[in-house]
């Protein structure tokens, strides 16, 4: 269909434009984030809350206290040290887990991505996390946004921000 094309090309320039000749400066780096996840969650018509979280293995002090970015969810860091440690111990669907003040149990598991739904009956949401090289990306959505929407939707944002991360030089 045209118009997801057109929407997808969209989207593909404005991470492009997010990431192109950007310093390597840790600041500059925090703003790209900021920059990337507010286009992510959009006008939160797919993704209500968005946030990218460091999972370096070999930088076990950074991943327990780093939230690179986040919009549309409050994330503590108490809760991203659990999330990430579950996430790299392999564990994350073997209990709830606590992002932005919702509880939820992981229904799908995969490779490198993992699909859940919020435990609460008050409140139809899912989560997805997917891993990103170092980084992973954790992506809330609700009703009436349904999985089969919101997750290829993700999908697709988090391989054009590959795509447009490798066209970076080293270091950025």
């Amino acid at each position: 269909e045209p118009s997801c094309r057109r929407r997808r090309r969209r989207l593909r320039r404005r991470l492009r434009g997010a990431w192109r000749a950007m310093p390597s400066e840790e600041n500059s780096a925090s703003k790209n984030w900021e920059r990337y996840v507010g286009i992510l969650v959009g006008q939160g018509r797919t993704i209500f809350g968005a946030a990218v979280l460091p999972i370096a293995p070999d930088q076990p002090t950074l991943r327990k206290s780093a939230i690179l970015a986040q919009k549309g969810i409050s994330m503590r860091v108490p809760e991203v040290t659990a999330l990430v440690e579950a996430v790299m111990a392999g564990r994350v669907h073997q209990d709830y887990v606590q992002a932005a003040g919702h509880q939820y149990l992981i229904t799908t598991v995969n490779e490198s991505s993992f699909y859940g739904r919020c435990t609460s009956t008050a409140t139809a949401a899912g989560i997805i996390l997917l891993k990103m090289g170092p980084f992973l990306v954790l992506a809330v959505y609700t009703e009436p946004t349904c999985a089969t929407e919101a997750i290829p939707y993700v999908h697709r944002s988090v391989d054009d921000l590959a795509a447009a991360m490798s066209m970076q030089p080293p270091g950025v």
